[in-house]
C-alpha cells in the first residue's frame, strides 16, 4: 500500500475516533428565526438577548424559546448581566427618543439612561454592552454636532462621558474596565479605560491595534476587529502585550472576534471576503493549545445536528464556553449549547481530527488555475 495512502487511512481513523469519542457530548442547536441578532448571554447560556434591526428585543431561553420584551432598536447592541437577570439596550423616553436602557427581567420594565443633551434621527444614546453584575451600561451618547462620545452608565441612571470621540462597546464584571474605539478623523483605534484611565491599544512595533469588541470578564483579555496584518488577535491590558490568533482562510480578508470566555482561552469570530454577505461567511473558534479551527466543524464533530446549515457569523460565546450565538448561513439567529466542554487532551485530538479532514478535502479537491 503507498505510503500516502496508508497516512491518509490512519487520519481518517483519528477523525473517525474522535467523532465517536466527543460525539457523545450533551449538545444542542436552535434556530431563533429570521432577522433575529442574538448578540448577549448569561455566564451559564441559558438566557440569550436578541433584537431585531428598527423593531425592538427579544430574550431566549431553552424553555420558553424566543419571548417579546419590548425596547425600541435604533442602533447599538444587545446584553445579558451573568446572572441573566439584566438586559441592555434602547428604549423610548418620555421625550419621545431613544434611549441606551435596560430591561429588568423579573418586573418586565425598562429604565431608560439620560443622555448628554443631544439627539440625531430619535435616538440620544445607544447601548453596545453590559458589565457583568448587570451595574454598568457602555456605549455612545450624542454630543453637539454630528459627534457620538463613548460613555458608561452611572448609578443614578445618567451617562457618564468619557471624553472621547468613539464607542464603548465592552466592559468586565464590575465596570473598572471598559473598551471600544476612539474616531481620529477618517481612522479610529482600539482603547480600554480601567480606572478611568484610558490606555491606547499598540502591537510590538508600536502600531495603533482596532476596535476592541469584547473582554474576557476579569477585563485581562480583549478581542475585536481583524488587524491589517489578516489576523485576529488577543490583547493583554497587564503586559500590554499582542497575541497573534492567526488567520483561518488567508484567502479572504475580513476577519474579526467577536466574544471571548470569561477565561480568555476560548474565542470565536469569523472569515469571509471582501463584500460577502455575512451569511457566506465563515465562523471560527479559537482555542488556547490548540489554534483556530471552523466553529461548524467544532460543533458538528461533537454530534450537535446543524441541519446542513454553517454557523456563518458568531456574534458571542457564554462566559463558561458552552453556548455559542450568531446568525447562521439561512439568515437566522442560532443557539447551540454545548455540555460538558470537552478537555484540554480532547481539544487536541480535535484539532489533529479536523485537520485531518481539512487535508483529504485539500488533496480530494480539482485544481484551480
Amino acid at each position: 500500500m503507498p505510503m500516502s495512502l496508508r497516512f491518509s487511512r490512519a487520519l481518517t481513523l483519528v477523525a473517525a475516533g474522535l467523532a465517536a469519542q466527543v460525539a457523545q457530548a450533551d449538545g444542542s442547536y436552535y434556530s431563533l428565526g429570521y432577522g433575529l441578532k442574538p448578540y448577549g448571554s448569561s455566564a451559564d447560556g441559558s438566557v440569550v438577548s436578541a433584537y431585531i434591526s428598527n423593531d425592538s428585543y427579544y430574550m431566549w431561553t431553552a424553555t420558553t424559546g424566543v419571548t417579546a420584551i419590548g425596547g425600541k432598536w435604533l442602533g447599538g447592541t444587545t446584553d445579558v448581566s451573568a446572572d441573566g437577570s439584566i438586559i441592555s439596550g434602547s428604549a423610548l423616553g418620555a421625550d419621545g427618543v431613544t434611549h441606551a436602557a435596560y430591561y429588568t427581567v423579573a418586573t418586565g420594565t425598562w429604565t431608560t439612561l439620560s443622555g448628554l443633551g443631544r439627539s440625531i434621527d430619535g435616538s440620544e444614546s445607544s447601548s453596545w454592552g453590559l458589565s457583568g453584575d448587570g451595574k454598568t451600561v457602555v456605549g455612545l451618547a450624542w454630543t453637539s454636532g454630528v459627534a457620538a462620545n463613548a460613555v458608561k452608565s452611572a448609578p443614578d441612571n445618567t451617562l457618564v462621558n468619557l471624553g472621547v470621540s468613539g464607542r464603548a462597546q465592552a466592559v468586565n464584571s464590575d465596570g473598572s474596565v471598559i473598551a471600544g474605539y476612539v474616531s481620529q478623523g477618517l481612522s479610529s483605534y482600539g482603547v480600554y479605560w480601567q480606572n478611568g484611565v484610558m490606555t491606547k491599544l499598540t502591537d510590538a512595533q508600536g502600531a495603533n491595534m482596532p476596535a476592541v469588541g469584547d473582554m474576557s470578564e476579569n477585563g485581562l483579555w480583549l478581542v475585536g476587529s481583524g488587524a491589517a496584518s489578516g489576523q485576529t488577535w488577543r490583547y493583554n491590558t497587564a503586559t500590554h502585550a499582542v497575541e497573534w490568533l492567526g488567520d483561518f482562510n488567508t484567502a479572504t480578508t475580513v476577519q474579526a472576534s467577536t466574544g471571548i470566555s470569561a477565561d480568555g482561552k476560548i474565542v470565536v469570530g469569523y472569515d469571509r471576503g471582501f463584500n460577502t454577505p455575512p451569511t457566506l461567511g465563515q465562523g471560527t473558534i479559537w482555542i488556547e493549545g490548540t489554534g483556530m479551527l471552523s466553529l461548524t466543524d467544532y460543533v458538528l464533530a461533537q454530534g450537535v445536528d446543524l441541519e446542513g446549515r454553517t454557523l456563518a457569523l458568531p456574534l458571542g460565546i457564554s462566559d463558561d464556553g458552552r453556548t455559542f450565538y450568531g446568525i447562521d448561513s439561512a439568515g437566522e439567529g442560532f443557539v447551540v449549547t454545548l455540555s460538558p466542554v470537552p478537555e484540554p487532551a480532547t481539544y487536541g485530538m480535535l484539532g489533529l481530527g479536523l485537520g485531518a479532514i481539512a487535508w483529504r478535502r485539500r488533496r480530494a479537491a480539482p485544481s484551480q488555475h
